[in-house]
């Protein structure tokens, strides 16, 4: 029988100061939110969910960032009327939770920003409500930068390294 000295390291005890997993980590993703732009009341419902976020964002609720824009026709990807919603992984179960709980009648697709936007698109993607049909002809396999959005906030890809 092997005794073993409880005052040394084993492999099973050793943990690495920097796991390859670490550098794997989701830090950014998008809500976009989609509305059936020729609906009035659709697209009406679709910008008060909107004025909400705005709101809650105002009042410190959560830390996202709405896209200003509002695209009342297709584009990119996106086959509807849609916004997109900017959230780091420290806010996003709070968005989450709240898209979950407010979204209505709208389908939303929560999506991770990583170097390879056809697969966040698609097979790395999450819907709340039913899936929209989109356009992956848009989208380009890889891109060489990481997709830094709104690196003065801080977060997500932009937050100081915890090490």
């Amino acid at each position: 029988m092997t005794q073993i000295d409880d005052d040394k390291e084993t492999p099973a005890t050793v943990v690495p100061s920097h796991l390859p997993e670490q550098d794997e980590e989701i830090k950014e993703f998008h809500f976009h939110v989609y509305f059936f732009q020729t609906n009035e009341e659709n697209r009406k419902s679709a910008e008060e969910l909107r004025d909400k976020i705005l709101k809650l964002v105002d009042q410190g609720f959560f830390h996202i960032v709405p896209l200003w824009r509002v695209n009342v026709q297709p584009i990119g990807p996106h086959t509807i009327g849609s916004y997109e919603v900017w959230a780091p992984k420290e806010h996003f179960s709070r968005a989450y939770s709240w898209f979950v709980l407010h979204r209505g009648v709208h389908s939303v697709l929560i999506h991770p920003l990583t170097r390879w936007p056809k697969k966040d698109h698609s097979e790395r993607a999450a819907w709340l409500g039913q899936p929209v049909p989109l356009d992956l002809s848009a989208l380009p396999e890889f891109e060489m930068e990481l997709p830094l959005q709104y690196p003065e906030l801080k977060l997500g890809y932009s937050a100081p390294s915890e090490e």
